[in-house]
């Protein structure tokens, strides 16, 4: 039940002392209340003055007092060590998860991320508050009252210490077996996080698409699966609870027995007998209560592991930085031989890997899940996402990278980045030799826009200061004049200060995009402009009003824009085409097409051969 990371947070041991003194009290405790009320069980039965019964009485209250006065500590005690680990946790894992980037982000999957930032820490927290006084009780106190039923009783004793390993043996057997379905319920509630988040993301383009009822019904057949996890791992709660009873009505009715027959003969006066048998449910209460809170804090162990596993993960290797003081016009940036290969294995936590294993052979839904899930698997041997990758860029170069979906656009864009690095070649920035781009100087010059930029739960002004918190209301102002929001603003009752993202008003892809746009305009220092598609789930008429206010913001910029909308080639210094990981046509659009390569094959089947510059 307690997991060995426990122990790597700070102050565990002094915690565990503690509790483990609050136990042994307890135990004491215990064993006065059921001496008080014995005692005055006896007073009775004899027909003693009811005047005899204020000691054992004031015993029984005293005990009964501490008892829970020792509870109540451990709990405080507990709950408050949780908060600090929980506290203390969080930052460090969000910052894990910004240090490891969105390319290991997207093999983890976004849903999961979230659930294990969210409710994995409360579960978390209600896991550490729970097994630590457990752990110490099972400890301390069955051992207390055996050696006190022993003095009383050395026959009781020795059917507790006979009884006790063999609820343990119990609980351990079942409690693996719970374990392990838990596991595998734990990694199919990140599947369905993951599969539900991504599907809302995409609830408008599935629309569009009219293939929503499709994802329904895979919603549907994960959470059902998600069910049956659940529904699995209570049988065996169950059935743990019902083996722990058992055996504990068991033994308790053998010491009856035994000692109903001791008193029948006259060989054993009643005070002993009643007062073993009054604090043998409490031998085996500590154990009973391990095995139901086991179950109850599976989902925050899991969590845990999941926490530290990801806490473990190697990152990204950090070029050490450079003199760079930004991209100029006379900047140059050269690739060559680059080659940038998924890894084979991504290193998902072996619970989900199991888990998904076991789904695939019962399910063959399950098997497309992971294949969705994960970009890569074990037993796939893939080819690299890009191969002997060659180019140089330049100055202030307006630069549009094609292909066909699945040909390399948007690794080469998070290559430039800095969010993946590349498996061989070097890469040349103003003279610094580098063996990737993930490094802070560079960094801090890029402005990423991905297919739907992220926008969080605020107002518009604070969503625009992503990258300058500190900007005053005239240039978040201007910013969004030139990034084209004026006429929207001019709408809402609270211009700016409008609440949107989660819980707040929703907006549509153009404004989004246009937001990005607005922090790009306000943060001056960032030269370097690199674009994933950013009107893939735009309509025409949006993409048309988008791309006149981007083309004025692409001046005085290194603009890299991967795109599968051939009428922004007119547009561009230079056309980079790939196919399958490689650059098969590169050069200015004069250059490139009326070839007859292979990008004017791409125009012909993409209906592109209208555009403006087309020579052919």
């Amino acid at each position: 039940m307690i997991d060995k990371s426990l122990f790597q947070f700070a102050g565990i041991q002094r915690q565990m002392l503690l509790l483990a003194m609050l136990s042994i009290l307890q135990g004491v405790s215990i064993s006065g209340q059921a001496f008080g009320l014995t005692w005055a069980l006896v007073q009775i039965w004899h027909l003693r003055a009811l005047s005899s019964l204020l000691v054992p009485t004031a015993v029984f209250v005293a005990a009964y007092v501490v008892r829970h006065l020792c509870e109540v500590a451990k709990q405080k005690l507990a709950s408050h060590y949780a908060d600090e680990v929980v506290q203390g946790l969080r930052p460090k894992v969000q910052s894990k998860v910004f240090r490891l980037g969105p390319a290991v982000l997207s093999q983890r999957g976004t849903g999961s991320t979230v659930t294990m930032l969210i409710d994995g820490l409360d579960q978390v927290k209600t896991y550490i508050q729970t097994v630590l006084p457990k752990m110490m009780d099972l400890f301390f106190i069955p051992l207390i009252t055996l050696a006190v039923i022993w003095t009383q009783s050395s026959l009781s004793g020795i059917i507790l210490l006979c009884m006790f390993p063999l609820l343990i043996f119990f609980l351990a057997i079942l409690g693996l077996a719970a374990r392990d379905r838990s596991d595998k319920q734990y990694a199919q509630f990140r599947q369905l996080n993951t599969r539900f988040v991504d599907t809302i993301l995409g609830l408008p383009t599935l629309k569009m698409l009219g293939i929503n009822k499709d994802y329904e019904e895979e919603i549907y057949s994960v959470s059902e699966r998600f069910r049956k996890r659940t529904m699995s791992v209570i049988r065996v709660a169950l059935t743990s609870t019902f083996a722990l009873d058992f055996f504990t009505t068991l033994a308790i009715a053998m010491m009856a027995v035994f000692l109903g027959n001791r008193l029948i003969n006259g060989s054993m006066p009643l005070f002993p007998a009643l007062f073993a048998l009054i604090l043998a449910p409490d031998y085996f209460l500590p154990i009973r209560q391990f095995g139901d809170d086991y179950h109850a804090t599976l989902d925050g162990k899991n969590a845990l592991q999941d926490m530290v596993r990801l806490l473990d993960r190697a990152e990204p290797e950090l070029e050490p930085n450079i003199d760079w003081s930004g991209w100029t016009a006379d900047s140059k940036l050269t690739m060559d031989n680059v080659q940038f290969t998924y890894p084979t294995k991504p290193q998902p936590d072996a619970v989900v890997q199991s888990a998904m294993s076991s789904n695939s052979s019962k399910d063959p839904s399950a098997s497309k899940d992971q294949t969705k899930d994960s970009p890569t698997s074990e037993s796939q041997d893939l080819e690299p996402a890009l191969n002997d990758l060659t180019l140089s860029l330049s100055g202030f170069e307006k630069v549009a990278v094609i292909g066909r979906s699945g040909a390399g656009k948007s690794t080469l864009v998070q290559l430039l980045a800095g969010f993946d690095l590349p498996s061989s070649g070097s890469i040349t920035v103003d003279g610094h030799q580098l063996h990737s781009l993930n490094l802070p100087a560079w960094q801090r010059h890029i402005a990423y826009i991905p297919q739907t930029p992220y926008i969080f739960s605020g107002s518009i002004a604070e969503n625009i200061r992503f990258y300058i918190p500190t900007a005053d209301d005239q240039a978040v102002s201007i910013a969004a004049q030139e990034a084209g929001l004026s006429d929207w603003l001019e709408t809402l009752a609270d211009g700016l200060e409008t609440l949107i993202g989660e819980g707040h008003r929703g907006i549509s892809g153009g404004q989004a995009q246009r937001i990005a746009l607005a922090r790009v305009l306000l943060d001056k220092s960032r030269e370097i402009l690199l674009f994933d598609e950013p009107t893939a789930h735009l309509d025409i008429e949006t993409e048309y009003e988008l791309k006149q206010t981007l083309l004025p913001i692409m001046d005085n910029h290194l603009v890299i824009f991967a795109t599968h909308r051939l009428h922004w080639l007119s547009n561009v210094d230079k056309v980079i085409m790939l196919d399958k990981g490689k650059i098969v046509a590169q050069g200015s659009p004069s250059e490139v097409i009326g070839q007859d390569g292979p990008l004017d094959r791409l125009m012909e089947q993409m209906g592109g051969n209208q555009i403006d510059g087309y020579l052919k």
